[in-house]
């Protein structure tokens, strides 16, 4: 770590800013962090399964666009369907993790 970001970590967990940590300052801040970075990773998962069902449902109208002829469709039929299978286990994880999370 750069003396400048130890600084910045220092300053940041020193809660009434006397310029001491105490380690009661050290833990409140570890929580704080710790309660950051689970809502930096939720907003990730979040983003991730957006951006899968968005994903299918562009591919989806493409597929049906007259762009694509029939016959590329049907012969690439199995690879499309590991697509949907892939997005929709993307979609499906970040759901069930939701629910997980919320038991707990």
């Amino acid at each position: 770590m750069t003396p400048n970001r130890i600084q910045e970590y220092k300053d940041s967990f020193d809660i009434n800013q006397d310029g001491i940590l105490t380690s009661e300052e050290i833990e409140q801040g570890k929580i704080i962090l710790e309660l950051e970075l689970k809502e930096e990773k939720a907003e990730a998962h979040k983003r991730m399964t957006w951006v899968s069902l968005i994903a299918m449902i562009v591919f989806t109208g493409f597929l049906f666009s007259p762009v694509i002829s029939v016959s590329k469709v049907n012969a690439l039929g199995e690879i499309f369907g590991l697509f949907y299978l892939a997005q929709a286990s993307v979609i499906g994880f970040y759901f069930g993790a939701t629910a997980y999370m919320t038991r707990r």
